[in-house]
């Protein structure tokens, strides 16, 4: 096997000029360059990564934390990451994480030992103050607002698409509204800013029979409907957290034969194709920023507003 010494004898030019080829780091002239591209073809040499990363101090790797990889949410997501991605030459490796902030830490000691040039965080347990802990060893950007941290984010006020949700819910008489969440308020913003803005618009809490927790994906929402169903047989509209749930909602509504409206998020195929009402969160735009994000020197953080679309039902 050929080694870069190898490259240096047959080209003519010294290991540190071949160096410099390899690892793009500063000019070597055109005839220069071809000699050693020329010879490497020839001995069919190939840079080793790592090697290559100690000696650039890249790894032209960004790791990607999220929960779940087959939540349609992060899917949108890592999709924007990675095209960003593979602009710039850089691939993504996916880390998913289960919730888990053992497997979160142990993402952060990755980054700790060089195995990314950043990190990027679509949803987390852990809290901000111990990723902050690892800013010295790499960038690391969220997918969410970080608020007063100084930690990089690309994200959309959720609070203030809620409120206008729950205001047209309002306007509309609307006052048995069934709400779906995912995880506790202790761990998501998102549920933090759906029951305070349900609390700002209303005057008051969500009412326990109107609000269904841990639901995630369409099978979620099936059972949702049943639930709504048999706890307030008055129930005027849902309000789900995301479209993957108000497809499976509004599916079950339908057999029993109940016309309901249903609001989801995320402005997923799912809302255009059964016509129902969503939220876009912008989830393209936030996984660009992300990325970029990486390669900023100092805190970035990129506020993207979000959209309510009116279809279905509701807008009847």
């Amino acid at each position: 096997m050929s080694n870069i010494r190898d490259v240096a004898k047959k080209s003519g030019h010294s290991v540190s000029t071949v160096s410099r080829v390899i690892n793009n780091l500063s000019y070597v002239a055109d005839d220069t360059k071809q000699d050693i591209l020329q010879a490497m073809e020839e001995l069919d040499y190939h840079p080793n990564d790592v090697a290559r990363a100690l000696s650039t101090g890249k790894t032209y790797m960004v790791g990607v934390v999220l929960p779940y990889i087959d939540i349609p949410y992060f899917q949108k997501l890592i999709s924007a990451i990675t095209q960003a991605a593979f602009k710039e030459n850089y691939q993504v490796t996916l880390l998913p994480s289960d919730y888990s902030s053992k497997n979160e830490i142990k993402y952060l000691e990755m980054l700790k030992h060089q195995s990314f040039d950043g990190l990027i965080f679509t949803s987390r347990t852990i809290s901000f103050e111990k990723i902050m802990e690892y800013q010295q060893y790499g960038t690391i950007t969220c997918c969410e607002d970080t608020f007063d941290y100084p930690i990089s984010c690309a994200y959309t006020n959720r609070e203030e698409s809620y409120t206008k949700v729950f205001d047209l819910l309002r306007r509309l008489k609307f006052d048995h509204i069934g709400v779906t969440l995912s995880r506790s308020e202790k761990y998501s913003q998102s549920t933090k800013q759906t029951k305070g803005s349900f609390e700002k618009v209303f005057g008051q809490e969500i009412a326990a029979k109107d609000l269904y927790m841990g639901v995630q994906g369409f099978t979620g929402g099936i059972k949702a409907a049943q639930y709504f169903v048999e706890r307030d047989p008055k129930i005027q509209v849902i309000f789900a957290n995301s479209d993957q749930v108000a497809a499976g909602l509004l599916s079950q509504l339908h057999k029993m034969d109940l016309d309901i409206p249903v609001i989801g998020q995320e402005d997923l195929d799912y809302s255009r194709l059964m016509n129902f009402s969503t939220i876009d969160h912008k989830l393209t735009e936030i996984g660009e920023y992300a990325f970029w994000s990486i390669f900023e020197k100092g805190i970035v953080k990129k506020s993207i507003p979000s959209e309510f679309i009116l279809r279905g039902t509701l807008i009847k």
